[in-house]
C-alpha cells in the first residue's frame, strides 16, 4: 500500500483532508475534552503544543506509509468537528486497516460519524483493496459499540490485555468488517 498523495474525500456534509499546523487550536479544543480522550487511554490536552505535535506524528505516518488520518471538516462552516482514518493497516499476512475516529463532543449524536466512517470504509475496501476493517473499543464505549454494529461490524471477541492506558494494560473489543459483507 503506497499512496503517494494524502486522499480527499467528500460526503454530502463533510470534506476529509489532510491536516495542518492550522488546524492545532481546533485540535486541541477537541482533544482537551476528557470525554472525547477517554476511550483512547490519554490525558486530555493541556497545551496546543500537544495538538501540534498529534499533527505531525500523524502526518509523518502518512509520509512513512505506515497510517494515515482525516481532518472532519463540516462543509456548512469550514469547521474541524473530528479525525479519522486508519491506524495502521498489515498487507504481508493479511489484507486489513484497524480504523479509529473521535468527534468533538458538541457534535456527537448527530449521525456525523457514521456519514463520514461509510466513506472511510468504502475507501478502505475500493481504493485500499483490504479484506477486512478492524476497530477496537473499550469494554465500555456503548456508543462506539453501536456505530460499529450499525455500520455492520460484528464482534469478533474480546482481546485481553490488548492496549495500554495510563500505564496499565486493559481488554478491549475487537470488530470486523470484511469487504464481502460491505459489498453486499
Amino acid at each position: 500500500m503506497n499512496l503517494k498523495t494524502f486522499p480527499l474525500l467528500e460526503t454530502d456534509r463533510f470534506v476529509l483532508r489532510q491536516m495542518t499546523l492550522e488546524d492545532a487550536p481546533t485540535v486541541f479544543e477537541i482533544f482537551s475534552d476528557g470525554d472525547v480522550t477517554k476511550d483512547m487511554g490519554e490525558d486530555p490536552f493541556t497545551s496546543i503544543q500537544q495538538a501540534e505535535g498529534l499533527i505531525t506524528f500523524m502526518n509523518n505516518l502518512f509520509n512513512q506509509n505506515k497510517a494515515f488520518r482525516w481532518g472532519i471538516i463540516l462543509k456548512e462552516n469550514n469547521t474541524l468537528v473530528g479525525t479519522c482514518g486508519f491506524n495502521g493497516w498489515e498487507i504481508h499476512r493479511g489484507s486489513r486497516g484497524e480504523i479509529g475516529y473521535d468527534l468533538g463532543k458538541k457534535y456527537w449524536r448527530q449521525g456525523y460519524m457514521t456519514e463520514v466512517l461509510k466513506s472511510v470504509i468504502a475507501f478502505g475496501f475500493e481504493t485500499m483493496e483490504f479484506n477486512r476493517i478492524e476497530a477496537f473499543t473499550n469494554l465500555d464505549a456503548e456508543p462506539s459499540m453501536l456505530l460499529l454494529k450499525k455500520l455492520g461490524f460484528n464482534e469478533d471477541g474480546i482481546l485481553r490485555g490488548y492496549a495500554s492506558f495510563h500505564g496499565e494494560y486493559v481488554d478491549q473489543r475487537c470488530y470486523s468488517l470484511l469487504q464481502r459483507e460491505w459489498l453486499s
